[in-house]
């Protein structure tokens, strides 16, 4: 997983002191960066909206890396502290803006079929079968909120704009990976087990994590945890998910770099919870 691109190869930048995200901003891949769709909702509290400025992708990088990296004691961290990849220029950043400190504090990454066909996903899984099944496809990824802002009126409003999202590029899936904080072979398959209990596991599309990510949970015994403390391992997010009528795909993938198990999740709006479509898909 590359965390930071070299934007530019300066053979100064060791000499002078260069402001903190130069490189960034006067990127050739920033500097033209447009939202694919350009929309706000707002509360009293929070505005959603997409990122459309250079000065809202910084935000976003500094928010992931503190969350992704420093809070979650990755392997490795950015000087800078940034976090993008080679996705970040060809996607829209979804953002929720606190109105009282006047800053990002919640972001969301949508990767859409209509103008790409390559996903972040596909580093940790095989998904030839999945990605050339008919029906537009969504990819939500890089999800993280402010510890102080990890509420239920912001993942609410998370939700309302993925709804608006969707019905603007017209998607039937949504997918991407759903994080565990945990990296222990025997915890990860006592929380497959435990998927396949409450009816939110299926492989229909013979999801497999890649070489580099596979964990080979089926052979080792599932550490013995009761209901509760299953589901305290799960995040809120995914908790939504299938509340919404999402399911995980496969075994899940270790991902060394972020210390934590990744599951490919996958929720097809025609599957969709009534309350979910009441809610937040009102138009579908």
């Amino acid at each position: 997983m590359i965390v930071r691109l070299e934007l530019f190869s300066n053979p100064f930048r060791n000499i002078f002191k260069l402001p903190r995200g130069w490189d960034i901003r006067f990127s050739p891949r920033f500097l033209a960066y447009t939202p694919t769709f350009d929309f706000r909702i707002e509360t009293s509290r929070y505005l959603l909206e997409t990122a459309s400025t250079t000065n809202d992708l910084l935000e976003v990088f500094e928010l992931r890396h503190k969350i992704f990296l420093e809070e979650a004691g990755a392997s490795k961290v950015d000087p800078d502290g940034f976090d993008l990849d080679e996705f970040d220029s060809i996607c829209d950043h979804i953002i929720i803006r606190s109105k009282e400190e006047n800053k990002i504090v919640g972001t969301y990454r949508v990767i859409s079929s209509l103008y790409s066909d390559d996903f972040y996903s596909q580093s940790e899984f095989e998904l030839e079968e999945f990605l050339s099944s008919p029906g537009h496809k969504l990819e939500l990824g890089r999800a993280c909120i402010d510890r102080n802002h990890r509420n239920g009126a912001v993942i609410d409003l998370l939700w309302h704009g993925i709804g608006r999202y969707i019905n603007l590029a017209g998607s039937r899936y949504l997918f991407g990976c759903s994080s565990l904080k945990i990296t222990n072979p025997n915890d990860a398959k006592a929380v497959l087990n435990f998927f396949k209990k409450e009816g939110h596991f299926d492989n229909r599309y013979f999801v497999n994590p890649s070489e580099k990510f596979n964990m080979d949970i089926y052979k080792v015994v599932p550490t013995e945890m009761d209901d509760e403390l299953l589901k305290s391992l799960i995040p809120p997010l995914l908790r939504s998910y299938f509340t919404a009528g999402a399911k995980v795909y496969g075994e899940p993938a270790l991902d060394r770099e972020f210390n934590c198990i990744d599951f490919l999740t996958i929720l097809d709006m025609e599957n969709l919870s009534p309350s979910f479509k009441r809610r937040y898909f009102k138009s579908l």
